[in-house]
């Protein structure tokens, strides 16, 4: 077996390469090609694929309401809309940094006032790949998607976990 990294001839079955340590286990194992489909998939494939959740509430709506409907429907948002128009998204860390501690908001205070205004979205139709990178880029683990007709929904990365993990069988 040849090592990729210094090019030593080694007997078959050497687990490190003699000359340089290298590891060499795996590498006489045949590799299909599921990692080339995943990926392939990943960037080809749009957000309608993956699985999706939705909670939408006013802009006026008070947090404490928001919070009890978050913990109902077992989400960790709650897309805030105003006429249809997607102004402001309210998440799990809205929800520790701003009505916790010792400078916590009442949880009389309207949503509008603890959301995270004008949140980046995603379009249906952009790759499961772009939501990844812009999850990974914003350190977000919700992020808004809006459908063709103009509705919107969210995705997170648990989805995104769900759609790799039932890729690779």
């Amino acid at each position: 077996m040849i090592c990729p990294s210094c090019g030593y001839d080694n007997i078959e079955g050497a687990d490190r390469c003699d000359e340089c340590l290298t590891p060499l286990f795996n590498l006489d194992t045949p590799q299909t090609d599921t990692a080339t489909s995943l990926a392939r998939s990943v960037m080809e494939d749009d957000l309608s694929k993956l699985e999706n959740e939705f909670l939408a509430v006013a802009p006026d709506t008070v947090a404490a309401e928001v919070v009890d409907q978050m913990k109902q429907a077992r989400l960790g948002c709650a897309l805030v809309l105003e006429n249809g128009k997607l102004i402001g998204i309210f998440t799990e860390r809205d929800l520790l940094s701003k009505l916790t501690g010792a400078a916590a908001l009442p949880r009389t205070t309207p949503i509008k006032q603890l959301m995270s205004a004008n949140p980046e979205f995603l379009r249906e139709t952009d790759s499961i790949a772009s939501a990844l990178n812009k999850m990974s880029l914003g350190r977000y683990r919700h992020i808004p998607v809006q459908k063709p007709d103009g509705t919107y929904y969210v995705t997170s990365i648990k989805h995104v976990l769900k759609y790799l993990a039932r890729s690779q069988w």
